[in-house]
């Protein structure tokens, strides 16, 4: 099987909005159809981004009980270790199934905490007519917007790659009619770095020499450095006052013949 390591670069430089997750696939594998399946992946773990974040945004402004939290944070704490990035480096494979459990737990939490504005299927249109409401408060918008978030299959953000789409190997794109054997020949113990960009669009952006975590790791080290040399500094400063030098009484006892006796102090 061939291990296919996707990669969804930030928008920004050093930013933190950065997925990787690995799928595996015969070498045999059609290309257009490993990148319509990466694709759907994709989408489903940024899907479940968001449903985290309004999920742990329900929670932080007490829209839930306290005895009913768990059917929020269950799939919170479920999910966030499953999109973890020390989850894919571990080379632990990503599948479809799983997420799409994971979008049904939130669901399914939501409709239990929420069942009248969950219910029948208008939910959505009812939802979306809180949100354009001239009289609805702000606390009504904000509930209707987060379990919308959740609820809403056609939910959409910029981060959602919409069409046909092209897959990228070695900064050249994978023909869709061909296979995986084409570019790498017949070995099934291959790894493949892939991103994916809509067909017809511009070629995906290069990684950053260093990524947004071992920036992070080089902003502590030099931090913890700067902090190291401003405390031999401030050392150093105390060392020379009391240096023997640094007294401006040493000429005078040295020559009354004092400056080699020491007090011991009055405790």
């Amino acid at each position: 099987m061939v291990l296919l390591e996707c990669k969804r670069l930030p928008k920004e430089e050093y930013s933190k909005d950065y997925d990787a997750f690995i799928a595996s696939m015969p070498v045999t594998t059609n290309i257009g159809e490993a990148t319509d399946a990466i694709q759907k992946m994709q989408n489903t773990r940024v899907r479940l981004t968001w449903m985290m974040a309004a999920a742990k945004q329900m929670v932080k402004d007490g829209m839930v009980d306290a005895a009913q939290q768990h059917y929020l944070t269950g799939p919170i704490g479920d999910t966030e270790r499953y999109l973890s990035i020390e989850r894919t480096e571990r080379r632990q494979l990503c599948v479809q199934n799983e997420l799409d459990a994971l979008v049904e737990a939130f669901k399914g939490g939501v409709m239990i905490l929420f069942p009248a504005e969950c219910s029948g299927s208008d939910a959505c249109q009812r939802l979306a007519a809180v949100l354009d409401s001239d009289t609805a408060s702000d606390i009504e918008k904000s509930k209707a917007h987060r379990i919308l978030s959740i609820i809403d299959d056609g939910a959409t953000n910029e981060n959602i790659l919409v069409g046909r789409a092209v897959m990228w190997w070695s900064a050249k794109p994978l023909a869709r009619d061909a296979d995986f054997a084409k570019y790498i020949g017949k070995n099934d113990k291959s790894k493949m770095t892939v991103k994916l960009v809509a067909e017809g669009g511009a070629a995906p952006p290069r990684e950053p020499a260093v990524d947004a975590k071992a920036q992070a790791e080089l902003i502590q080290h030099f931090y913890r450095k700067q902090e190291e040399m401003k405390k031999l500094v401030e050392d150093e400063d105390i060392s020379f006052g009391s240096s023997a030098w640094a007294n401006p009484h040493g000429l005078k006892n040295q020559l009354q013949g004092l400056d080699s006796i020491h007090y011991k102090g009055a405790f």
